[in-house]
């Protein structure tokens, strides 16, 4: 049997994973550029701050009541996860959004997060299964409920349904592949976040899906586990696209 994960090669993918959301108050995070970058974050992918606005020093101390250090250390961690774009001394803007970009994160996605769950099946234990019982049941009660509040519920959709995938791959046994997993997660979110919002995919559609992926990884059965994530991420792949470029095209 292999050995499991040491936690010392999880430091960094446990970091990401545990990240203090924007809404938990400043007392939540250890510096101000901290909570500075957790809150222009969450109004990135919320669509708050819609892509290629460009992001004043000004407002942005109106907005959040920090100082311009804080928010400069922000906007950098920001430019440095890909949200945000610096253009040297002119300043920062959110990140464009690209059908090309949606679809290479999709197409990464598809060759790693399978292959990662997998891996994890196999190394089966009772405290991973116990991770993905606990993780589908916060998710499953979160998606019954989307179809009630979509705009309200996608931020809470979101950490869910990232929680739920991480726990499924998290036994895998390689550090580097979880990070690069987290990575393309990351990148995905606002795609995500906007979809769910405007109801891209049916939320019957999101229980059926996560419900037999769920079922097969209980039944130990890696193969059918990883070809239902690959239907599933494909789906929701489709969904998204349409909701998001095909509206976008119609409307210039």
């Amino acid at each position: 049997m292999r050995p499991r994960t040491g936690e010392a090669d999880l430091t960094e993918v446990r970091k990401l994973k545990t990240r203090p959301e924007a809404g938990a108050g400043q007392d939540a995070f250890a510096t101000q550029s901290e909570a500075a970058y957790a809150m222009i974050r969450e109004d990135i992918l919320s669509g708050n701050f819609e892509p290629g606005r460009k992001l004043l020093l000004d407002h942005l101390r109106t907005q959040y009541g920090f100082g311009s250090s804080p928010l400069r250390e922000a906007l950098s961690r920001l430019a440095a996860d890909r949200l945000v774009m610096a253009k040297g001394q002119k300043g920062y803007w959110v990140a464009a959004i690209s059908e090309d970009e949606f679809n290479d994160i999709t197409s990464m996605r598809l060759f790693l997060e399978p292959e990662a769950l997998e891996r994890s099946i196999e190394r089966a234990t009772i405290d991973w299964e116990s991770s993905v019982v606990a993780a589908f049941h916060r998710l499953s009660r979160v998606e019954d409920s989307l179809d009630v509040a979509p705009v309200r519920l996608s931020g809470e959709w979101e950490r869910e349904n990232r929680a739920f995938h991480l726990a499924l791959i998290e036994n895998c046994g390689s550090p580097w592949l979880l990070r690069f997993v987290l990575v393309l997660a990351e990148q995905s979110e606002r795609y995500r976040r906007q979809a769910v919002a405007r109801q891209a995919v049916p939320k019957e559609t999101l229980l059926r899906e996560h419900r037999a992926i769920f079922d097969a990884a209980m039944d130990r059965n890696a193969g059918l586990a990883s070809e239902l994530l690959k239907v599933h991420i494909k789906n929701s792949a489709v969904g998204l696209a349409k909701t998001l470029f095909t509206s976008a095209e119609k409307a210039g």
